[in-house]
């Protein structure tokens, strides 16, 4: 019979005293900092050797409207698609960000409008932004859901495989599922959208294209992890809530990379 690991890892990188009003820093905190970083320095690293448009200033004004748009977006989305029912009863939680519940669907709903409101400030098309937000957005992913796994949360269904993991407080091996979509959703999408805008000129010439492209390989990745993650919220019909969303998100993808082709926006900020 295999022994397998029981998960055993603290979700504070600190903790503070009890009389304080948060208990600590989570290491979720931490990739949401990871995240961030790595837009900075992809960002400058851009400007620097020209290939995009923003200058520091913009670049900073970019980042605080893609963070608001994914706190707002992801909380409300978690709350809304995930756990209404609950937060109905209890809205004042809403606010607890801190005790975890984002929604990656309503990040992207979130950081999509907030780059809307931005981008028509300084004249650059909404698409072509997100097109810039998705090199970095994927490693955002990856830091987000390796962050699960410390917390022992987002925990897979059951498994015999060897790697499989016990996750407190029941005794049953269950797939790793966070890793799995760091791997897929993270790292693998980071890769590919890199080779893309190295490669492909469509991505100044067509904005929203790739982010299209990105909407449908991320929602299909999803769509299958989602059979390895044990369900947070009640099913919609057959589908797991995961499912059911990334249904509509692989839908509006295939709509944005049929109508930005045909239809190109200006205001790139690729050059």
């Amino acid at each position: 019979m295999l022994a397998y690991w029981t998960h055993n890892l603290d979700p504070f990188v600190i903790k503070l005293p009890p009389h304080l009003p948060i208990p600590g820093i989570r290491w979720y905190g931490v990739a949401y900092l990871l995240g961030f970083l790595s837009a900075y320095f992809w960002l400058q690293q851009g400007y620097a050797h020209g290939k995009i448009k923003l200058s520091p200033s913009q670049q900073q004004g970019f980042l605080f409207a893609c963070f608001c748009g994914i706190l707002i977006g992801g909380r409300l989305g978690y709350v809304l698609f995930y756990q209404w029912e609950y937060y109905r009863l209890h809205p004042l939680e809403i606010f607890s960000i801190w005790e975890g519940g984002m929604s990656a669907h309503g990040g992207f709903l979130g950081i999509f409008f907030s780059l809307f409101l931005w981008g028509h400030r300084h004249h650059f098309s909404v698409f072509s932004l997100t097109d810039l937000t998705i090199p970095c957005g994927t490693l955002g992913i990856f830091f987000g859901r390796c962050a699960n796994f410390i917390n022992g949360e987002l925990y897979g269904t059951c498994s015999q495989l060897p790697w499989a993991v016990i996750f407190p407080p029941d005794a049953i091996p269950r797939h790793p599922s966070q890793i799995y979509e760091a791997l897929g959703e993270g790292l693998l999408l980071f890769l590919w959208s890199c080779q893309t805008i190295r490669k492909k000129s469509f991505i100044r010439t067509h904005p929203g294209v790739f982010s299209g492209c990105f909407l449908i390989y991320y929602g299909i990745i999803r769509y299958v992890m989602e059979y390895f993650r044990e369900p947070d919220a009640p099913f919609i019909a057959i589908f797991s809530r995961g499912q059911f969303y990334s249904i509509g998100m692989i839908a509006i993808g295939v709509l944005f990379t049929y109508l930005l082709q045909k239809y190109p926006p200006k205001g790139c900020v690729f050059l």
